[in-house]
C-alpha cells in the first residue's frame, strides 16, 4: 500500500508542471484569438467603411446621373446645380458642402428620394435618385473609382461628406 501511495504522488507531482504548461498555453491561446479578433473586427470596420474620396461612383454613372438631373432638377436646381439661394439648395460648391459636411452619402439619398421632386417625391426609380447622388459627388469634384455606387443604405451611411480627405 505504501508503494502504491508513493507512486500516486510521483504522479501527481509529475501531472501538476503539466497541467499548468497546458493551462498557460490555453490562457495565452485564448489571449492571442481574442487579439486577433479585434484586429480582424477592425479590419472589417475599416474595409465597409468608405470614404467619398476613395471613388464610390463611376464616371458612367455620373454620366447617366447628369442626364437624369437635366431632365428632372435642372429646371429648379440650374444647370450649374447652385439653385437660388432663398428657396432651391445649391448642390455643388462650397455652400452645398458646408451644409452636408459630416453627413453620409445615405442622408442625402434619403433626404433626395424623400423631397424630389418637390411636386412628386419619391416618384422616381431608385436608381435614378443613386444616379444623380452619383453626377452631385462628381460636380463637387469628388473622384470616380472603378465600382458603381448602389443603394445600400449601410454602405452609404459609412460614406461621409467631407471637403477633404
Amino acid at each position: 500500500m505504501n508503494r502504491e501511495n508513493a507512486l500516486f504522488s510521483r504522479r501527481r507531482v509529475w501531472a501538476a508542471p503539466h497541467t499548468w504548461t497546458f493551462v498557460a498555453i490555453a490562457l495565452l491561446g485564448g489571449l492571442f484569438l481574442t487579439s486577433a479578433a479585434g484586429v480582424l473586427a477592425s479590419a472589417q470596420t475599416a474595409a465597409g467603411s468608405k470614404s467619398i474620396w476613395d471613388g464610390v461612383y463611376t464616371a458612367a454613372q455620373a454620366t447617366r446621373g447628369k442626364k437624369l438631373f437635366s431632365e428632372t432638377c435642372q429646371d429648379c436646381h440650374m444647370e450649374d446645380l447652385q439653385g437660388d439661394t432663398a428657396d432651391i439648395p445649391a448642390l455643388a460648391g462650397d455652400l452645398f458642402l458646408d451644409a452636408w459636411m459630416n453627413k453620409s452619402v445615405d442622408e442625402l439619398f434619403t433626404r433626395m428620394r424623400a423631397t424630389m421632386p418637390q411636386d412628386s417625391p419619391s416618384s422616381l426609380p431608385v436608381q435614378t435618385y443613386v444616379d444623380i447622388v452619383a453626377y452631385i459627388l462628381q460636380v463637387n469634384k469628388l473622384p470616380a473609382g472603378k465600382v458603381e455606387l448602389k443603394r445600400d443604405a449601410d454602405l452609404m451611411k459609412a460614406m461621409m461628406i467631407t471637403k477633404t480627405k
